[in-house]
């Protein structure tokens, strides 16, 4: 019973670590399209925003806050 609880519970925390890597590879995805023709435009920059917060929010998620 105590193996299964422990395993819930990191079963739970690489859930979150799966999707804080997902999330920072699709930041790091944005960021490299939107320099790939050595320009920004706003509407690259809002995406990556957008993308820098949904890792906030798994950073978040992951350790508890």
């Amino acid at each position: 019973m105590l193996a299964g609880g422990f395993w819930l519970k990191a079963k739970g925390k690489l859930g979150k670590v799966k999707d804080l890597a997902r999330e920072t590879y699709e930041l790091v995805d944005t960021a490299i399209a939107a320099v790939d023709d050595n320009k920004i435009e706003k509407s690259e920059v809002e995406a990556i925003k957008k993308e820098a917060q949904d890792v906030k929010a798994a950073w978040q998620s992951l350790i508890g806050k």
